[in-house]
Parts: C-alpha cells; sequence; structure tokens
C-alpha cells in the first residue's frame, strides 16, 4: 500500500528481498537509527526479526527472515496525516473521503467507528465501520434507497461469497444482510448484522482506476 489512511494515520506497506542476509540490513537499520538518534526496539518471533522505531511523525517497522536467496521481510510506515517525513516529503492523506460515495450513504446519526483508505495499482478502494441507530432491516433499507439514488445498482456478481451465506441473506430467519453494487467501474459490497447500539454497518468501495 503506497497511500493509505486509517484514523487520520498515513500508512504505507512495501514488501522486500534482498540478497544480503538478516545481519547486514539488520546491523545497517541498527546503525541507521543510532546515528539518528531514533530509539527502538528489536525483538523474534520464530525466524522472522521485527525492528520498529518511533520519531515525532509516527512508527516505522521492519520485519525480515533470512532465505535461501538472502532476505525477505515487509516494511510499514505509520505516521500522523499532514505531518512530514524526516526527509522533508509530505505525508499523504490517502484519498478524499468527499470524492468517496460510501459516506454519503450513512444516515446523519451514523456514529462512524473508523474509516480506511488505500490506493493500490490500478485501484482505490475505501472501507467504513458505522453504527446505525434502530433494527438491521431498517438499515438496510436505507442504505439500498440511498445507493439507487446515487446511480449504484445491485450486482449479484459483485460480493461474492458474502452474499452466498445463509446468514447475510436477510430476512427473519437471517442475523445480518450482505448486498452488493456497481456503477460503471465502481463496486460496493455492505454488510448489515445486529449490534447492541442498533446495525453494524461495513462499507466496502472500490474502482479500478
Amino acid at each position: 500500500m503506497t497511500a493509505a489512511a486509517l484514523d487520520g494515520h498515513s500508512v504505507t506497506t512495501h514488501r522486500f528481498r534482498a540478497t544480503d542476509g538478516p545481519e547486514t540490513l539488520i546491523a545497517s537499520l541498527r546503525q541507521r537509527w543510532e546515528g539518528e538518534g531514533v530509539r527502538f526496539v528489536e525483538s523474534r518471533q520464530g525466524d522472522w526479526v521485527i525492528l520498529s522505531a518511533r520519531d515525532p511523525a509516527g512508527m516505522h517497522t521492519v520485519q525480515l527472515r533470512a532465505t535461501a536467496a538472502g532476505t525477505e521481510g515487509l516494511s510499514s510506515r505509520w505516521r500522523r496525516a499532514g505531518t512530514s517525513s524526516r526527509d522533508g516529503a509530505a505525508v499523504s492523506d490517502g484519498l478524499a473521503w468527499p470524492e468517496m460515495p460510501v459516506l454519503s450513504w450513512l444516515p446523519g446519526d451514523a456514529r462512524l467507528l473508523r474509516r480506511v483508505t488505500h490506493r493500490d495499482p490500478g485501484r482505490d478502494a475505501a472501507t467504513a465501520v458505522a453504527i446505525v441507530e434502530g433494527p438491521i432491516e431498517r438499515a438496510a433499507a436505507q442504505l439500498r434507497q440511498r445507493a439507487a439514488s446515487t446511480g449504484f445498482a445491485p450486482d449479484a456478481a459483485v460480493g461474492m461469497p458474502a452474499q452466498g451465506a445463509g446468514w447475510y441473506r436477510g430476512g427473519p430467519s437471517a442475523s445480518g444482510e450482505a448486498m452488493a453494487f456497481r456503477r460503471r467501474s465502481e463496486e460496493v459490497v455492505v454488510t448489515v448484522s445486529p449490534h447492541r447500539d442498533g446495525a453494524a454497518v461495513v462499507l466496502h468501495w472500490s474502482a479500478v482506476r
């Protein structure tokens, strides 16, 4: 993920491979962070070595392990949106929510718990998790109406296998419902399930860029 945002934090993740062994890369990271005066911690879980550093802008975690060809790993950076990295580069806020249709589908009294956006090669995506007051049947009906009003049509080919699960088919005997909609290159999958405060709604939007 090269341009993601999670609840106000910019997130980037990259997989990597190297011909050097893990100890060479670990030593390089230690030297860099110590030279910058950055505090870091190191741990091991099975074959993996995990190093995490924290600076005023956020966190940088590197996980790596040995392979027959050298090293493989994952580098993740979490930063507060709107801050700058140590090299002066601006941190992305991810996709702009006003561009996404999913938030406009929620009623005005919905309580937004989480929102995630990310941009992958060739595709944009956004997910919202919210609590809506009232029974799940009413929430599902409202979401269908809002989908139709923004030009989305039901599409059974989107969102499988959730739509095939009996407990997400809707109706009196179901414990929730899954719906899927399409508008040209845009797809939205919505799940509605019971919650102690009403209905839990998860909307996932994606579009080919």
